[in-house]
């Protein structure tokens, strides 16, 4: 079967794949008596837009198709979470059960089913929701000839004659329905999805599609494909056509492996719901990026902007908010310039995150940071009302659960933030923003291990500085120190006094001596303190104190940096 567009009913001209495929692969043949089934249970209720949310491909394309047929537009929520559901379900004019229940009509009923010749190109298909700059969810319409000009530069791009394809990603979501659904479904070809995301479920489906004749086709996505584990018996599967990736710029090392592992070439697509594909490459033979079929491609000041078939509105600039650089043969990303961040191949807001968090009665503030780590975590730092401030680590381990599950009901888990940092208020710079330094400062202790977590400081006077600090949890000192019972180590505060000082005030300088040293109580992992520095003559007094009282006071001689000792 060549490529049908979907205003042509491809499922209704499929022919009957010679391939004997397990029952959970989809054979576009064996759609049309699902899809009268829906058909018949739609036909009494009422037009407009429907609730879709089905996790089984057949199950989805079944009741998408019968949609269509009959006239109406699906929504596709971005998650299946409950608050998410339960929300659209408020905006749409009906949602779809999970079957249309065990009606058996008979020949002469199902004869009677009013069947389209085409469908109109400029008809809604779907409506999507993606993330916006606000955070909040934005609602997106795709018409039929958006989707059948991707879908053409798809099949020119990548034809799918004698193969099929299995997808590891969501079909809710613009790349996973194109790709992995509507693709082998206009080429009349088998694909499966469901548990394919499982790397022992993929091989599996491998090995099925190489026993039927067929070279397979995996969609995949930066966060599967950089787990691809080594033990798995890759070699005895059969040869892939390609493997495609989307959803972030897939690392050249994860590239490199799956190639090996493999054995097939990894096609990355570079896109976002609202533009659709934007671009292509293939880093093991180029970095740049090559713009798809029919995408016209504009480079100002770094920013990108396209003319696409694939757009609302086709002849319009559409301007991305992503950094680029030109070159002679595409372009290379540079970032993005908005507050959406991928993480482990989603799409996620920041404002989002930040919005869900003050909803909860301990938060008055929050920002939301992408750190730039190899795990692709977030870090967030989290003002809050002073009786819920956490003081030891247990009541701070107890709210940060809290607050993962209250994100849970909002986000997906990849996107709660890994890294949290309480603050009474958030911290600022001279112009009132919690800036990149700034972060780098909440967050230096993840890389340095010797370092205690900043959370703040207070400065009344040139002369003295109000520093609110925690002991990390894995801070290196408490590393065989009273195992039983691990604390700080007094030298260690007193360096830390020190050091603090130095990035406080500037260089004081040289260590001649300490007077009046006092230790009253252990300073333990996870505990918050504050560390109280003045400025003197002779150098420099500090006093450490938590929730619990004080925990030890100083008073330090330091050389002046001309050489003179005012001790």
């Amino acid at each position: 079967m060549t490529f049908v567009p979907l205003t042509r009913l491809p499922w209704r001209r499929a022919i009957k794949s010679r391939h004997s495929l397990p029952r959970q692969w989809v054979d576009p043949f064996s759609l049309p008596q699902r899809i009268d089934a829906w058909r018949r249970w739609l036909a009494n209720q009422p037009a407009g837009h429907w609730l879709l949310c089905q996790r089984h491909p057949e199950d989805f394309c079944a009741a998408l198709a019968a949609l269509w047929e009959s006239g109406r537009i699906a929504v596709l929520p971005a998650d299946d979470r409950p608050e998410t559901l339960t929300r659209l379900a408020a905006e749409v004019d009906g949602v779809l059960p999970e079957a249309p229940g065990e009606h058996d009509p008979d020949h002469h009923e199902t004869a009677t089913l009013p069947l389209p010749k085409i469908l109109s190109p400029t008809s809604t298909a779907v409506v999507l929701y993606t993330s916006g700059s606000t955070g909040d969810p934005v609602r997106l319409a795709k018409r039929f000839d958006q989707l059948d000009a991707e879908l053409a530069a798809h099949a020119e791009l990548w034809p799918l004659a004698g193969s099929c394809v299995i997808s590891q990603v969501s079909h809710q979501h613009i790349y996973g329905l194109l790709t992995g659904v509507l693709h082998p479904l206009c080429a009349g070809v088998p694909f499966c999805g469901d548990e394919c995301r499982y790397p022992e479920v993929l091989i599996t489906r491998l090995q099925e599609a190489g026993d039927a004749g067929l070279a397979p086709v995996v969609v995949s996505s930066p966060a599967q494909l950089s787990r691809l584990p080594e033990h798995l018996p890759w070699s005895d599967s059969p040869r892939l056509s390609r493997v495609f990736s989307s959803g972030a710029p897939l690392a050249t090392e994860h590239a490199q492996h799956t190639e090996r592992l493999l054995q097939a070439p990894v096609i990355e697509i570079y896109g976002s719901t609202e533009t659709g594909g934007i671009a292509q490459r293939r880093q093991m033979q180029g970095s740049a990026w090559q713009a798809l079929p029919g995408v016209e491609l504009s480079f100002v000041d770094e920013r990108l902007a396209l003319r696409s078939p694939f757009l609302e509105a086709p002849r319009s600039w559409w301007q991305q908010p992503d950094r680029v650089a030109s070159t002679i043969d595409g372009f290379e990303l540079l970032g993005r310039a908005d507050r959406l961040v991928k993480i482990g191949g989603k799409r996620v807001s920041l404002d989002h995150i930040e919005n869900a968090l003050t909803t909860t009665p301990e938060v008055t503030e929050a920002r939301c940071i992408d750190l730039g780590r190899t795990d692709s975590r977030l870090g967030v730092v989290v003002a809050l009302h002073d009786e819920f401030i956490p003081h030891r680590h247990d009541s701070r381990h107890e709210l940060i659960q809290r607050l993962r599950t209250h994100l849970s009901r909002h986000l997906e888990r990849v996107a709660i933030p890994r890294y949290w940092r309480f603050v009474d208020t958030l911290p600022s710079n001279a112009q009132g923003k919690l800036d990149r330094s700034l972060a780098n400062r909440l967050f230096a202790d993840l890389d340095d291990a010797k370092a205690p977590r900043w959370l703040g400081e207070h400065r009344p006077d040139p002369s003295s500085c109000l520093l609110t600090l925690e002991v990390p949890e894995r801070l290196i000192f408490l590393e065989g120190h009273f195992e039983e019972y691990p604390l700080v180590p007094g030298v260690v505060m007193v360096q830390w006094a020190i050091e603090l000082a130095g990035d406080s005030f500037g260089e004081s300088g040289e260590f001649q001596g300490i007077e009046r040293l006092k230790f009253q109580r252990a300073l333990r992992p996870g505990a918050r303190f504050t560390l109280q520095l003045t400025r003197r003559d002779d150098g420099l007094a500090f006093a450490i104190d938590s929730h619990e009282g004080r925990h030890c006071t100083g008073q330090i001689r330091l050389q002046s940096p001309n050489g003179e000792d005012h001790g």
